[in-house]
Parts: C-alpha cells; sequence; structure tokens
C-alpha cells in the first residue's frame, strides 16, 4: 500500500515546477521567490523517515532541481558573456574617443 506523500513536500515540488517554468522564460526574479517559498515548504518537513511517497516527491524535486541549477549556470554564462561584451565594445569606443581628439 503506498503511503500519502506529505503536504510540504508536494507543495515544495509544486512550487519547483514554478520554478523551472520561470527559469525557462528567463525569469529569474520569480524563481528565487519561489524558491524561498519552497523553503519555507520544505522547512515544515518532520525528520520522521520517509515513505515511499515522499521518496518519490524527493527523487523528483532533486532530478527538477538539477534541471534548474543546469538552466542557471547557462543564463549565468549567457551573463557573462553579455558583460564581456558589453566591456570590450566600452574599451573601442574609449579607444575610438582618444585617437580623434
Amino acid at each position: 500500500m503506498n503511503e500519502p506523500a506529505s503536504a510540504p513536500l508536494t507543495r515544495a515540488l509544486e512550487l519547483t515546477v514554478g520554478m523551472l517554468d520561470a527559469a525557462a522564460g528567463d525569469n529569474w526574479d520569480r524563481v528565487s521567490q519561489l524558491d524561498a517559498e519552497r523553503q519555507r515548504s520544505l522547512r515544515k518537513c518532520g525528520a520522521e523517515p520517509l515513505g515511499a511517497g515522499e521518496r518519490q516527491l524527493v527523487a523528483a524535486l532533486l532530478k527538477h532541481n538539477q534541471t534548474l541549477l543546469a538552466l542557471a549556470e547557462g543564463a549565468r554564462a549567457a551573463l557573462h558573456k553579455q558583460l564581456d561584451q558589453h566591456r570590450y565594445n566600452h574599451r573601442a569606443l574609449r579607444t575610438y574617443i582618444a585617437s580623434s581628439r
């Protein structure tokens, strides 16, 4: 017989799915907001041993979290690339201005 999953873990999984949707839409502020709520839900989980249903929820949470981390790394890399391009453009503009004097 399957044990019912705990409400806090179920809510944490729902929030994690919302975080994935927000990350896919490049809405990192929303990801952060949902993560704070998810952390509150996870803190509500007791210290009792996990049943089969809870273990499945934790496994799904871990899998989704790995996907989130990969998306965050991709966004971080893209932002770093943009920043490097901005620095390059700024240096080029300064060089252009200095050479035109």
